[in-house]
């Protein structure tokens, strides 16, 4: 089995370090090229690994001495020699050098060099002699063996902080420029001030290789060669089919090849468990070293860190300071220190002047995140779930649903959906074989604007998606149609116009786009333009004798006939509906006859406002021949209302009674117990709401007979059960209370926060007698019940309460007025109250004087002739 170092790569063999090295190799070659091209007697190009702890640096360096040991055309003329990784003892150039012949030693098994080192340690004490000295014993290994040096030093960086006087630093410098013997190599987490300062010694000095984290196929190999190693190669194929989970855990751990070591044996010892438990886990184990490298930093800077790290973006120093609460000064430094210790880097985003930062190592993000902040906790874990999915084996066209139904679940701070979404419509816009993307970019134009606002960045960048995809398509009128359509249902019209327009300059002979550039119009009130679409769109397809033409010219003909009757044309509304049920006949498609039956609906509103009451009940019998036993729900459905005439101006009922009734009558048969739930609600509920104005015409025998059938259809509905009380009770019929009491009871029993169900129970109750629970039913309508006093007087509230005390229930009735705020909105009844009841009351104008006197004057006579079970309210 070979073995595997994820902190201490130094410690294999030479043949384990090539068996794990899976990565790198680009720049492994370019190293040795590096290194054949080195010309002797000249000045050497040195070398320098850069990139974040656990990147690979060393394990790339000591892969690179490997590979020149086992080369002979580079072995005969290197000699590799690779220091500690922590090399702590080195204070200054003697130390270093002293450092390289100790590590010679190793190298060659050569003990000569290392007690070489410690006799001079022993023999001279002045640093600048014993530097001199250290070099000229490095430098004569180099004569009498032929070959020159490659020193690897990890951390460079912080040896050149070790350093107690920076002359050392030049004196190395200058070493390396004079001696072509040796050729340095070093590595750092982070570009450091000694070689980014344009004053500093080693600026320019090195070629510096970034280490960029792993790509998807190396970091599977790592993953495959894990598997291999304990001989679970059983397993490839489950994180070859989701390697969503795998790719996940390498974009946020910036595919670190140390991090992704460890989360291969976690994916390895739990195969089925979830990225986001992978990410925790990694966290766990590398928390120590996460807080020791945190705790090192001054309190201030940590300060600063913190912040940096929990707004999980890049920030402005602004941004940072005000966060940190300190002064920009301030702030500013503990950036600049931030960035020269590794924690932080610079950041300039695209079409933006200013620097921002942001956390340097992404990792040390995710840790702050899980580690102290709840929402950027949850805001990760949603990051982390959509990369598994977008990665895995669902692929991104099936999620492009998906993603729709999650936001509109979701919530989430406005500046992360931002993101999402046009991050998706980019992606959705390039996508030229998602069939659907222009519908699923409508869709996301929909969402944006419902809850960022129609206003908002994003909107417009999905706009442009939209365009681009719309401009290339082949489809182009069809895609500008749909987009009209949802800037129209939106309500944004001008932008419908726009779009609509658009599709009638790439075709003008397409009706179907002059048809829906009228609504835009009409949608905006301007009918003469709306007429003109309409017409264009009628012209084009009259003459033809298709189903779908039909139905087109249909269509356009009511929807001409609705702008005739927002323009007060109701005799040019009648004559333009009226060719429709010319055109569709009762034995037509279902869609066909859909037309005619709203066509005819509309006609009667035209009529009725003509007062032509005959041709009205001709058409509704019109209406009738169009809908047939059989037909599905969803036709017979818009018959019943059609029929129920729910928008007539009531006079009609009046007379017209039995022909009306009966055409009613139709429009309950029109929905059956056995209609999908979901078209019952909505029939239902207009039904009941259809009954309420019943009552208010005073047809309570209609009222009645509809809440009978709506109650039947769905007996939880509440309104129903409620006006089917009041319809009853209206009625007059003091052997029907019981009846009505039971309807009232059923409707609070659905609704117990019902003001209006509990007001009519209320109502009944009294009418009954039963003072004391009515009046429990009251006080709880007027606790649930709002601000909606006026409403409450219109339905008598004032008779009411007027009765009550006269029943001899005045302080009740005082008290649930104090209480409910009743004494200040009814002020002249509750002053009357209190003057019945003995009180002295103070001087009022003489207005509320003659109110009080005449609700005195009320509660006496019906305290004289009170028969409670015969009066019943009307409505």
């Amino acid at each position: 089995m070979i073995r595997r170092r994820l902190y201490n790569p130094a410690q294999l063999t030479a043949d384990e370090l090539k068996a794990s090295f899976l990565a790198r190799e680009d720049s492994l070659e370019e190293m040795l090229r590096l290194v054949g091209e080195q010309t002797p007697g000249r000045p050497c190009q040195h070398m320098m690994l850069i990139g974040p702890r656990g990147m690979g640096k060393t394990t790339l360096a000591l892969r690179l001495l490997h590979e020149i040991r086992d080369a002979p055309h580079l072995n005969e003329i290197w000699q590799p020699v690779a220091f500690d990784e922590e090399s702590y003892g080195v204070g200054d150039l003697a130390d270093f050098w002293l450092a390289a012949l100790h590590h010679l030693t190793r190298a060659t098994g050569n003990q000569r060099w290392a007690e070489k080192a410690d006799a001079l340690v022993i023999d001279e004490k002045d640093t600048e002699r014993l530097a001199a000295y250290s070099l000229a014993a490095l430098t004569d290994f180099c004569q009498t063996s032929g070959k020159r040096l490659i020193l690897f030093v990890d951390n460079l960086d912080v040896v050149f902080n070790q350093f107690r006087d920076e002359r050392d630093v030049y004196a190395l410098r200058a070493v390396l420029i004079e001696r072509s013997e040796i050729l340095l190599i070093g590595s750092a987490n982070t570009v450091f001030e000694a070689i980014r300062g344009h004053h500093k010694p080693f600026y320019e000095f090195f070629r510096i290789f970034i280490l960029e984290g792993l790509g998807p196929d190396e970091t599977f190999q790592i993953l495959k060669a894990h598997l291999d190693c304990v001989d679970k190669s059983d397993l490839q194929d489950t994180f070859g089919r989701d390697r969503g989970r795998l790719e996940t855990v390498r974009r946020l751990t910036g595919g670190n090849p140390r991090l992704l070591g460890l989360a291969c044996r976690m994916l390895i010892e739990s195969p089925f468990d979830s990225a986001f438990e992978d990410i925790e886990r990694l966290i766990d184990e590398q928390t120590p070293y996460f807080k020791a490298r945190i705790e090192e930093l001054p309190a201030q800077s940590r300060k600063v860190f913190h912040c940096l790290a929990e707004g999980w973006r890049p920030m402005l120093t602004r941004e940072v300071a005000e966060s940190a609460k300190l002064t920009s000064s301030h702030t500013s430094a503990q950036l600049r220190l931030l960035v020269d210790k590794g924690y932080a880097t610079e950041v300039r985003l695209s079409g933006e002047k200013r620097t921002r930062y942001e956390v340097s190592d992404r990792f040390y993000n995710i840790y702050y995140l899980l580690r102290f902040s709840y929402a950027g906790r949850d805001r990760l874990k949603r990051l982390v779930s959509f990369l598994h999915d977008f990665f895995g084996p669902i692929g991104m066209r099936t999620m492009y649903p998906r993603v729709l139904q999650d936001l509109r679940r979701n919530v989430m701070p406005v500046e992360q959906l931002s993101d999402l979404l046009g991050v998706w419509a980019y992606h959705i816009s390039q996508d030229e074989g998602f069939e659907e993307g222009d519908e699923w970019l409508l869709k996301a134009i929909v969402i944006a604007q419902s809850m960022i606002g129609a206003e908002a960045t994003v909107v417009g960048e999905i706009h442009k998606a939209l365009v681009s995809r719309l401009d290339l398509s082949t489809a182009r009128t069809m895609g500008w149609v749909k987009y009209g359509d949802s800037m129209y249902e939106d309500f944004r019209f001008e932008a419908a116009e726009a779009a609509y327009r658009r599709a009638v300059e790439d075709d003008p002979q397409d009706a179907r786009a002059w048809l829906s550039l009228g609504y835009s119009l009409s949608g905006m009130d301007r009918g003469d333009d709306a007429l003109a679409a309409f017409t264009q769109a009628q012209d084009i397809v009259d003459g033809h004798d298709t189903v779908e033409s039909r139905n087109l010219a249909a269509e356009t003909l009511l929807a001409k006939g609705h702008v005739f009757l927002k323009l007060n044309r109701q005799r040019s509304a009648v004559d333009v509906l009226h060719k429709v049920s010319e055109l569709i006949n009762p034995n037509d498609s279902v869609e066909a006859r859909l037309w005619a039956v709203l066509a005819l609906r509309a006609k009667v509103n035209a009529l009725s406002e003509l007062d032509e009451a005959d041709e009205s009940i001709a058409t509704f019998q019109q209406i009738t021949e169009y809908i047939h036993e059989k037909d599905s729900p969803n036709i017979r459905h818009i018959g019943a209302w059609a029929l129920g005439c729910a928008d007539i101006n009531f006079p009609l009922l009046k007379t017209q009674h039995k022909v009306l009734t009966k055409h009613w009558q139709q429009a309950l048969d029109c929905v059956r117990a056995a209609d999908p739930d979901d078209r019952k609600e909505s029939i239902v509920r207009t039904m009941a709401a259809t009954a309420e104005r019943l009552n208010s015409a005073g047809r309570y025998d209609l009222a009645e007979a509809t809440c009978r059938k709506t109650t039947e259809l769905q007996p939880t509905h509440e309104r129903s059960w409620r006006v089917l009380a009041e319809a009853i009770l209206f009625q007059g019929n003091g052997s029907r209370l019981s009846e009505a009491e039971a309807c009232a009871r059923r409707a609070v029993t659905l609704a117990p926060e019902n003001s209006k169900a509990l007001r009519t129970l209320f109502r009944i109750l009294a009418c009954r007698g039963r003072w004391t629970t009515a009046l429990d039913y009251l006080e709880q309508a007027l606790h649930t019940g709002g601000d909606e006093f006026q409403d409450l007087e219109r339905l008598g509230l004032t008779e009411a309460l007027i009765q009550a005390s006269a029943a001899g229930y005045g302080e009740r009735v005082k008290r649930i007025m104090v209480d409910t705020g009743l004494a200040q909105r009814m002020e002249p009844l509750w002053l009357a109250l209190r003057a019945e009841s003995g009180e002295d009351l103070e001087p009022l104008p003489v207005e509320i004087v003659e109110a009080i006197s005449d609700i005195r004057q009320k509660i006496s006579k019906k305290q004289a002739n009170m028969d409670v079970a015969d009066q019943v309210p009307t409505s």
